[in-house]
């Protein structure tokens, strides 16, 4: 990972040091930097355009807030992994509300390190990335849900795919995200005729259900995957990590976990009330 820093915050000195050899074996390019409490970690988040935060969740002397602040304002592309021994009760909404990229139990190996220097990589580029859907309201969810992705996006739009294949015409795109009923076009159509121009581009297509057999085509007209509506914030960042090959955190699968069981509560909240609302009607 080529002039990056990476700061390997944990009390533990022999922890640390195991930490900070596997980043240098796997990023041996990497500026490595270390914190052994919560002082010291502000101070070099305040001196150090710091790329990946690898933070034991028990360092002494933290502020969350200040973590949040500077992964907000010091470096919004930059990565926080939480590390711990064990996970405590709604770890997910803490590691959101300081904006954790994942978090990852003890000991790390170096798999785990890779994968995320390997998303940082992308994170840090700003990606180009194509909306074709006919419906403004839902260029506009897609728009409020990318922004809550920890990938940074150019957001173009086009209702349609005539529009689609202009503006891919004029310019390059990372990313398209492809409604599959298009009013003017067929949909597979517009993603080949994107692979075509921009072979390295990623394009999912999107829609309430895939027709049998359509997953097996998807790949002949270049498309590297499929967003099933109705979609939330992390169907999305799960889908763009797949499509550049990354390893989606295990934060995604928790966020999605939490949110059935949220629902699943609801529901059954819904089914116990109805009988007392019959009494009383």
């Amino acid at each position: 990972m080529s002039a990056s820093t990476i700061l390997v915050a944990d009390p533990d000195e022999e922890t640390r040091l195991a930490l900070v050899e596997a980043v240098q074996r796997i990023a041996p390019d990497a500026v490595v930097i270390e914190a052994a409490d919560g002082g010291a970690l502000d101070r070099l988040l305040a001196e150090s355009k710091v790329d990946v935060l690898f933070i034991d969740v028990g360092l002494p002397q933290t502020n969350g807030a200040d973590i949040a602040r500077w992964r907000r304002t010091g470096n919004p592309q930059g990565l926080i992994v939480l590390v711990t021994d064990m996970l405590a009760p709604r770890w997910s909404s803490v590691a959101t509300r300081l904006g954790a990229y994942d978090v990852i139990l003890k000991p790390l190996r170096d798999a785990h390190i890779a994968r995320v220097l390997e998303a940082a990589r992308v994170i840090a580029r700003r990606l180009d990335l194509l909306v074709v859907e006919p419906g403004r309201a839902t260029r506009a969810l897609i728009r409020k849900l990318l922004g809550q992705s920890h990938f940074t996006f150019n957001i173009l739009e086009a209702a349609g795919g005539h529009e689609a294949v202009r503006v891919t015409e004029r310019r390059g795109i990372d990313l398209a995200i492809i409604e599959m009923t298009l009013p003017d076009y067929p949909a597979l159509e517009v993603a080949c005729r994107i692979n075509d121009r921009h072979p390295g581009a990623r394009l999912l297509m999107t829609g309430p259900a895939m027709e049998e057999g359509m997953r097996r085509q998807l790949a002949t007209f270049g498309a590297s995957g499929f967003l099933r509506k109705p979609f939330r914030f992390f169907d999305v960042d799960k889908a763009v990590h797949e499509s550049f090959g990354l390893w989606h955190p295990y934060l995604i699968n928790a966020l999605r976990r939490e949110e059935a069981l949220a629902e699943g509560s609801l529901a059954e909240g819904a089914l116990a009330e109805a009988p007392a609302a019959r009494r009383a009607g």
